[in-house]
């Protein structure tokens, strides 16, 4: 009877601790070898905007919906103060044919301060797994100006692997949270993509060409705050900042030396032309987050982002409009 009552008690506290680390708090670490996931199914509203791609795409002031965008994240506590977590992120954008991963991050956070109520510090880095699918995309002649020609991007992987490096900090009050966090991410040039130049086959070039792009640096930062309204019902508000920077080629990693003078001539003119793609962009999103908490280990939240970005003349990524919503499913096993 007493190894029962024990066994009992140590489920009731495990159960307590599950719902004293609400999922959403943006301070979540899992305990130790507490093993958690995010299951998030978003869809996406943009109407993109009038930049210099856009308007040679013939694409500008389109409106493009349902723009699918699931996301998984796994994570397991190591110590109290030590965690382990996976993160992937897919799209698919029917109404541009465009599809593929935009998030892959594997890595770690350690919590330095962990106050009950009081400071909280993390650091944490992670591994970009963009290397994992190739960069693919299409040179096409301008739907405006058929002299010119436009890159259009199939996926959303960049191709390169990386690293980030971040910090976060905040403050738990009884019911308040408050933090804020800012990273740095540092990509790898490669020629893990294939670009289809089959519009300009007639000049000799092979079909698709795969290049050396150049290295970049990205920054992302925020704030947000949350709050536990009962014991079930909680929701926060947050900002966020992200720049992508500019792609540029470096170089054709295709062997040409068997193809006709005029086409290396050719495709030197391609690296020239895209040596700075002009398709730098930043974006402020502001989210808006409410969940539910069924089970000390279950948990459901809807939320809704609203994004407003700018970018370089030739950005295919910016918008007039985007707004994503969805619902995520958490677990704590």
């Amino acid at each position: 009877m007493k190894k029962i009552f024990g066994i009992a008690a140590a489920t009731a506290a495990m159960a307590t601790s599950a719902m004293a680390a609400n999922m959403e708090n943006p301070l979540f670490l899992p305990g130790a070898l507490d093993v958690y996931s995010k299951t998030t199914l978003g869809v996406m509203f943009k109407i993109t905007d009038s930049t210099e791609n856009q308007i040679l795409r013939g694409h500008n002031g389109s409106t493009e919906f349902p723009i699918w965008r699931p996301m998984q994240e796994f994570g397991v506590g190591i110590t109290d103060r030590w965690a382990a977590h996976l993160i992937a992120g897919y799209t698919y954008d029917p109404d541009i044919n465009r599809k593929g991963f935009h998030l892959g991050r594997l890595g770690t956070t350690y919590r330095i301060i962990d106050e009950a109520q009081g400071f909280v510090w993390d650091m944490y880095g992670d591994f970009h797994l963009g290397g994992v699918e190739r960069m693919k995309g299409k040179l096409v002649r301008s739907a405006v100006d058929p002299n010119k020609f436009v890159f259009n991007y199939d996926n959303y992987s960049n191709g390169r692997w990386g690293a980030h490096l971040g910090t976060r900090l905040g403050y738990r009050w009884a019911k308040l949270t408050a933090s804020a966090f800012g990273e740095v991410l540092k990509t790898w040039g490669n020629h893990n993509n294939e670009i289809d130049v089959s519009v300009l086959s007639a000049l000799g070039l092979p079909r698709e060409l795969s290049v050396n792009i150049k290295s970049t640096w990205e920054v992302n930062a925020g704030a947000n705050v949350f709050y536990q309204m009962t014991d079930e019902l909680s929701g926060g508000i947050g900002f966020t900042y992200k720049h992508h920077a500019t792609n540029g080629l470096e170089g054709v990693y295709t062997d040409l030396s068997h193809t006709s003078a005029t086409a290396q001539m050719f495709a030197g003119k391609i690296v020239q032309e895209f040596k700075d793609m002009h398709d730098r962009f930043d974006e402020y999103a502001l989210t808006l987050t409410l969940a539910y908490q069924f089970t000390p280990g279950t948990q459901l939240a809807w939320y809704i982002e609203d994004t407003y970005d700018t970018g370089a003349r030739l950005s295919s990524n910016t918008t007039n409009v985007k707004i994503e919503s969805g619902f995520r499913f958490n677990f704590v096993f």
